[in-house]
């Protein structure tokens, strides 16, 4: 009878070490954190085709493109669409240059023959437009050159920027 007892009592108390052993794996546990932070910025792109356009005449006459300028706006946000000139068309070529001004190039939605002269300052085109993702969104424009009779023979240039600005 002793045996059994003596075995008992070693049952019992191997049973009370694991759980004492148990609560106390518990009560050293810790934990830690972090905060993970995903930030979406605003993305706007815009791309112009073709890369440049000539318009040639005499003088007296007025020239309008054969084909339309493409300008393509993709963007997350919302935005708006302007363009200016960077200078007066100017013909570098001679010293002192020549220049005429900006406003004798104009531009219109294609086909509509809606002209705006082009200006050294933003003239928006597009306002409040939605985001445009995928492939974007399109603007196509014709361009027209009035040609003075009494301009000087050259070839004058002038950067066209469009600029796309989320609101």
């Amino acid at each position: 009878m002793k045996k059994w007892g003596l075995l008992g009592a070693s049952i019992i108390l191997a049973a009370g070490m694991m759980l004492f052993f148990f609560q106390d794996s518990e009560a050293g546990a810790a934990t830690g954190g972090v905060t993970a932070q995903a930030k979406v910025n605003p993305n706007i792109s815009v791309s112009v085709s073709p890369a440049s356009i000539v318009l040639e005449g005499v003088p007296g006459s007025t020239v309008i493109s054969t084909s339309p300028v493409v300008v393509n706006v993709k963007s997350n946000v919302n935005y708006n669409l302007s363009v200016k000139a960077t200078q007066d068309l100017t013909d570098a070529s001679v010293s002192p240059a020549l220049t005429l001004p900006i406003s004798r190039l104009s531009w219109a939605p294609a086909g509509t023959g809606t002209w705006t002269a082009f200006s050294l300052t933003d003239t928006s085109i597009a306002t409040n437009e939605p985001k445009a993702a995928g492939t974007g969104k399109d603007y196509s424009f014709d361009y027209q050159f009035a040609i003075d009779i009494n301009d000087p023979v050259g070839t004058y240039s002038t950067d066209i920027v469009y600029t796309a600005v989320a609101y």
